[in-house]
């Protein structure tokens, strides 16, 4: 089936870009901001939502709230997968990547015994459910961290049962927001930017407005973190994980 290139011209010579060459690549994504960061990388996959329902349990990732977004990112790209192999199963996808970000505060490393935290507990902080919701979760965060968390997953084709495989990984950003007052808080709620986000706030937006610095990743705290995943995916590459389906 004719379709165009997902490479761009300006995408680096590298091996791996020469490798996903006219190959069907998907993002099960609607995300914008990761259309965006693909792109500018040189890489325009087709765009197919997953339908997953991101219900999973906080509970059950407890102690170690970093593997919700792993565990989430995975069940969307192979929900994707599982889904356009059965429309087409002579047309199957070479790679579907996904992802998943959540903001996790305070960190769990500040939580943890001997934390400048402990005692409170880590929690994934969805969407704010009002303005009211994000001006308080913004107000609790002033002056302190949150941990922004990644999770990636690729999944291709194989001859093994269940005819695909999975790799994910996760990349990590700690983002120090400034002591900010409420009327800075009020102000930026009356924007309206972030009421659709993760912990209430677009760092990329008028939100940067209220943060003092990172550690790490930016594009993972924008919702994909573009560096750590083409060098994991070229190690992939490297190691021949993508031999036997890119034939």
């Amino acid at each position: 089936m004719s379709r165009p290139n997902p490479v761009a011209p300006t995408a680096l010579s590298l091996p791996i870009f020469k490798k996903l060459a006219n190959r069907r690549i998907i993002l099960a994504s609607a995300s914008p901001r990761r259309k965006d960061i693909l792109a500018t990388a040189g890489l325009h996959p087709e765009i197919v939502p997953s339908t997953f329902a991101e219900d999973l349990p906080h509970s059950r990732f407890a102690g170690n709230l970093a593997d919700y977004p792993i565990a989430t990112g995975a069940e969307k790209a192979m929900e994707v997968y599982e889904r356009l192999v059965k429309e087409n199963e002579r047309d199957p996808p070479d790679l579907v990547i996904s992802a998943d970000t959540v903001v996790i505060f305070p960190p769990e490393k500040d939580t943890a015994e001997g934390g400048s935290a402990h005692g409170e507990v880590s929690e994934v902080l969805e969407k704010p459910i009002n303005k009211e919701d994000q001006a308080k979760i913004l107000g609790l965060m002033a002056g302190r961290e949150c941990e922004v968390i990644t999770g990636v997953t690729i999944v291709y084709p194989s001859i093994e049962a269940p005819g695909f495989k999975v790799h994910s990984i996760s990349c990590s950003s700690l983002v120090q927001f400034y002591d900010n007052s409420n009327e800075v808080i009020q102000a930026y709620v009356d924007s309206e930017e972030g009421l659709d986000r993760a912990g209430g706030f677009a760092i990329q937006g008028l939100g940067g407005i209220l943060i003092e610095r990172i550690d790490g990743n930016y594009d993972n705290c924008v919702g994909f973190p573009s560096a750590p995943f083409w060098r994991w995916l070229s190690e992939l590459d490297e190691d021949g994980v993508f031999d036997e389906a890119w034939q």
